[in-house]
């Protein structure tokens, strides 16, 4: 039988509509690793995020975690990154001078020991709200700080598709800058704008975790736009019934909703059919 990896989006596919993970899909899928089952996630969010909400039981984890569309790789067991992709200082000045000439501030992600995020004078309301949530370590970005550009992993602003689009259209123009424009799903009419390093993507991840872990074949569950690099990877891919249009059109299958814990009763089915090792 092949070294299967299955990998899941958090937000939108295996988390239900209140951002939590059902006690049927935990069960689901603490049964898939004891059984064998090989299973990851790649999702925009920060460890951090995931620990504090207490989203995922790290010890489910059968192979590191993608974090923040691609940009970081941590492993659960050894509690540290295993990769981390930085984007070049001068690229987050060309990124911050765009942003600027749109007068769209966003939150920048500074990874060294811990995680810092910078922000501008002003946020929309809902994404400083999100990120309070979580306790990370928010500063507020002065002149001072700008010379801080050296561990920069992330950029991440939250309005209308509207507002976003012309700055999305200049920031793909910066060569050394992977871009994503994509909708959320809890805050209906907004969109997340995201840049992070070039090299970085849930596509690289996901070839990364094959690469290094032997994986023979990979399983990718999704939802969003941000997830069509990770269906590019994989062997397999299944987006739930309530993904994007564009997602269902780019995978092997459909599946059932994250309300209706679509990824878990995937695993389950294997597991009555006696496909996991």
């Amino acid at each position: 039988m092949p070294k299967t990896l299955y990998i899941s989006d958090l937000d939108g596919t295996l988390l239900n509509e209140h951002a939590q993970l059902s006690p049927y899909s935990a069960q689901v899928l603490r049964e898939f690793k004891q059984g064998g089952g090989l299973f990851s996630v790649a999702t925009a969010r920060t460890w951090e995020s995931i620990q504090y909400n207490e989203l995922l039981d790290p010890a489910l984890l059968s192979a590191p975690a993608v974090l923040m569309n691609g940009a970081l790789i941590y492993d659960a067991q050894r509690e540290c990154y295993v990769k981390k992709e930085l984007i070049a200082p001068q690229t987050v000045r060309e990124m911050l001078a765009c942003m600027a000439a749109h007068d769209i501030t966003g939150l920048l992600y500074e990874s060294t020991e811990s995680m810092r995020i910078y922000h501008g004078a002003f946020e929309p309301q809902s994404m400083m709200a999100r990120h309070f949530d979580y306790r990370k370590n928010m500063f507020e970005m002065t002149q001072t700080d700008k010379p801080l550009v050296e561990n920069i992993v992330y950029m991440s602003t939250l309005d209308t598709h509207e507002a976003l689009l012309p700055l999305y259209e200049d920031l793909r123009q910066l060569p050394e800058l992977n871009c994503l424009l994509y909708p959320c799903v809890y805050l209906e009419g907004n969109w997340y704008l995201e840049c992070f390093a070039q090299r970085a993507s849930k596509y690289d991840a996901a070839c990364w975790l094959r690469e290094h872990f032997g994986f023979d074949k990979i399983v990718g569950f999704g939802d969003n736009l941000n997830d069509l690099p990770l269906f590019r990877a994989c062997d397999e891919s299944y987006a739930v019934a309530n993904a994007r249009d564009e997602l269902k059109a780019a995978a092997s299958g459909v599946i059932g909703a994250n309300t209706e814990d679509g990824v878990a009763k995937f695993l389950a089915q294997l597991m009555k059919k006696g496909e996991v090792a």
